[in-house]
């Protein structure tokens, strides 16, 4: 291997090869051990039927898995290690370690740049369309879930089990972004984006973040985003233990039975949209900072009087519709012009709302748009899920908790491997993995042998 290397990174290549070569031919014979295992210890119903192949994404690569399959009394045919281990039907099965982080990578990268990147740390071969597949499956699954909650919580009244968590005061901000479709009538679609919080927390100068920070994202309808966002939200807080609701958006129409469906203390327009119509209205010039601080105080009849003033004064056509335009804005959203903390009792490190824009571009943006992109309405809202797992910090739980593994099962027969590695750990390799038997005085072999039975740490 390295009187043949041209070099130190060929050395290295060769070597990682090996290494996983070898990881996937162990991993390979413990799946072997473990099938047996639950073979001997099957239920007396079950008649062993044959032996199928599967493959299995690995943090080592695909492994290429034989496994028996049974048929019980029902006639039903059964893969006791799938079930044992919570492996989904069909397809190439995918443990949660790199599902997790597959997941997560594809929520940040293309998926064709995810593949690139995941084939070069697992030295594998992987295709984009895995983990295309992956995504849509997993995002399918989540928005189902979330609509069932969101349809027992308001349909039947039924609280989804909840954290209970206490606060004095929440924020809610919401918003939409705009992407490209591809192969539908329509080009374009929006995604909705919530965002809530329970204050602000300085980390520099004239630099804050937001603390308890939770997001929500859906490419549904406005009515199926707000009431699924509601009903996640009815899993984290307790509703009777939090104080204040104050709401903060643009007041776009999907938007506008928000403020009800919370329950929300306050309602405010959000201050980059106010400021982005008067300055579209008056350009960036003191009048139009004068109108918006006019707008903050609540005092919307002179901010519609004073755009009224510009606009019998303006001579362009195109001013002129401009001012229109945010008279009919300011006018219709003049009960959310006021800010809150001239309102409500403010601390003295309170802020306004306002980050829901920098969430968009981060959350939204920067995911389904830059870059050319294109989506289905379906294949969109399956990745808002993924991103929003990944936000809330949920993402790893998440893929282990939807497996439906036979856990009782899967810890018997991880019992008895344990039990046979320790007896002797040469003998266990002989007897599993024949191919090694060549490289079976290796000492660095075992090593990994006594790791795995837990007798001792490697020596680096």
């Amino acid at each position: 291997m390295v009187s043949e290397a041209k070099g130190i990174g060929e050395i290295e290549e060769k070597i990682a090869k090996l290494v996983f070569e070898l990881g996937r031919w162990m991993l390979e014979a413990v799946f072997a051990y473990l099938d047996w295992r639950l073979a001997k210890r099957r239920g007396k119903g079950l008649r062993m039927v044959g032996e199928r192949e599967r493959n299995v994404l690995t943090r080592l690569g695909v492994v290429r898995v034989r496994r028996r399959y049974y048929r019980d009394e029902e006639g039903r045919y059964r893969f006791l290690l799938d079930e044992a281990l919570g492996w989904d039907k069909g397809g190439m099965a995918v443990t949660p370690a790199i599902e997790a982080r597959a997941l997560e990578m594809c929520s940040e990268l293309s998926y064709r740049k995810s593949a690139k990147h995941l084939s070069f740390f697992l030295a594998e071969d992987l295709r984009h369309p895995l983990l295309h597949r992956l995504v849509q499956e997993r995002g399918e699954e989540r928005a189902a879930e979330k609509r069932q909650r969101a349809q027992e919580l308001f349909s039947l009244g039924v609280l989804p089990p909840s954290e209970k968590r206490e606060a004095e005061r929440l924020f809610l901000e919401a918003d939409g972004c705009m992407i490209s479709l591809q192969r539908e009538k329509r080009k374009k679609h929006e995604v909705k984006v919530g965002i809530s919080y329970e204050g602000w927390s300085q980390v520099g100068e004239d630099k804050w973040r937001t603390l308890g920070r939770r997001a929500c994202l859906s490419a549904a309808d406005g009515g199926t985003f707000l009431s699924c966002w509601s009903a996640d939200l009815a899993c984290v807080y307790d509703h009777s233990r939090i104080g204040e609701v104050i709401w903060s958006s643009d007041g776009a129409s999907w938007l506008a039975r928000g403020p009800d469906l919370f329950t929300c203390t306050h309602a405010q327009l959000d201050r980059f949209h106010l400021a982005r119509s008067l300055t579209r209205a008056l350009g960036f010039s003191c009048e139009a900072f004068r109108l918006f601080a006019l707008a903050k105080e609540g005092k919307a009849a002179e901010v519609v009087a004073g755009l009224e003033g510009h606009l019998g004064k303006a001579a362009d056509e195109g001013k002129k519709k401009r001012i229109s335009e945010a008279i009919a804005y300011i006018s219709s959203l003049s009960a959310w012009l006021r800010d809150w903390k001239d309102v409500l009792a403010a601390k003295e490190d309170d802020r306004s709302p306002g980050a829901i824009e920098g969430n968009v571009d981060k959350l939204a943006a920067d995911r389904f748009k830059k870059r050319g992109m294109s989506w289905r309405p379906s294949g969109a809202d399956h990745m808002c899920q993924i991103i929003e797992l990944k936000e809330n910090g949920d993402l790893g739980s998440y893929v282990t908790a939807r497996r439906k593994a036979d856990e009782k099962a899967a810890e018997a027969a991880m019992a008895s491997l344990r039990r046979e590695v320790r007896r002797n750990p040469e003998a266990w390799l002989r007897k599993n993995m024949p191919l090694l038997e060549v490289r079976s005085g290796d000492p660095w072999v075992k090593d990994v042998l006594r790791v795995l039975a837990g007798h001792e740490k490697i020596a680096c």
